[in-house]
C-alpha cells in the first residue's frame, strides 16, 4: 500500500492481518490523493486536513516529495484537530504525536510512515514493515513490481486492496502471478460503527465512515482493546 496521510482504520487492519507489510513509496505521487490528505469529523460533518508540499513534476515518486517550508498549513491542521477532538480522552496523546511529527519531518513520505508506525505501536500491531524503495528492485510498474516484492520477501500469497482489482483481474496480471506461483486475495473489510467523537448520540447515530484513524483513536477510550476485537471478527 502507498504510505498515506493518517489512513483509515481498514489500512491498519490490513497491516495487522498480514505477515509482512510493504509501503509502496517508489511509485508516482498523485496530487490531491490520500497520500497528502485525509478526513476527520468536525461539527458533525467530514472535513479534510491536508499536507502542503513543494511543487514538483508529475513523475516525482512519493519518496521524493518535500513538504512546504511554510508552517501555516501545519498550524491549520493542528488547530482543526484541536477543535474536532480536544474533549476526547486521548486528545493529548494524538495531538502531541501529530505535532511532533509535523515539526520533525521535511519529507512527505517520511512523515506519513512515521505516523503510521507510531499508531501501530498504540494499537500494538507488530507486523514487520518494509519500503519498496529499500528492497533493491528494478524499475517496474504495477503487477510486475508487486510480483517482484513477493519474490523478494519469499511469499506465495498477496493480499490486495479492493481498489487494485481493476488491473490485477486482467489476463496479463493473472498469468504473471500464476507463473510465479503467487496467489491473490482481496481485503474485504466491514467498517466498524462506534460512538463517534464523544457526541451525545447513540452508537452509530450520525456516524461517518472512512475517516482517518485519528477519529477512531479519539472516539474510543481504549482504542487498543477495541481494535483487537475488530481484527478478530
Amino acid at each position: 500500500m502507498q504510505p498515506t496521510f493518517l489512513p483509515w482504520i481498514g489500512y491498519f487492519c490490513m497491516i495487522a492481518k498480514v505477515k509482512y507489510f510493504v509501503f509502496l513509496d517508489n511509485v508516482q505521487f498523485e496530487q490531491r490523493s490520500w497520500q497528502s490528505r485525509n478526513k476527520i469529523k468536525l461539527q458533525e460533518k467530514e472535513h479534510f486536513i491536508s499536507l502542503s508540499h513543494q511543487k514538483t513534476s508529475q513523475k516525482t515518486l512519493i519518496c521524493d516529495i518535500k513538504l512546504s517550508k511554510d508552517t501555516k498549513w501545519k498550524d491549520k491542521i493542528l488547530k482543526t484537530f484541536y477543535h474536532a477532538y480536544s474533549k476526547s480522552d486521548n486528545f493529548n496523546l494524538i495531538f502531541d504525536l501529530l505535532k511532533h511529527n509535523l515539526n520533525k519531518h521535511e519529507n512527505l513520505c517520511e512523515l506519513n510512515i512515521s505516523l503510521i508506525i507510531a499508531i501501530c505501536k498504540i494499537l500494538e500491531i507488530n507486523t514487520p514493515l518494509f519500503r519498496s524503495s529499500m528492497l533493491d528492485l528494478s524499475d517496474l510498474k504495477r503487477e510486475n513490481l508487486l510480483v517482484e516484492i513477493c519474490k523478494k520477501l519469499d511469499v506465495k500469497h498477496y493480499l490486495s486492496a479492493n481498489g487494485s482489482k481493476a488491473y490485477l483481474d486482467k489476463k496479463e496480471a493473472k498469468e504473471l502471478f500464476k507463473d510465479n506461483k503467487i496467489s491473490i486475495s482481496y481485503f474485504d473489510f466491514i467498517h466498524p460503527i462506534y460512538k463517534q467523537n464523544l457526541n451525545k448520540q447513540q452508537r452509530g447515530e450520525g456516524f461517518i465512515s472512512y475517516l482517518s484513524i485519528v477519529d477512531f483513536l479519539c472516539s474510543i477510550k481504549e482504542p487498543k482493546e477495541e481494535f483487537k476485537k475488530i481484527i478478530l471478527k
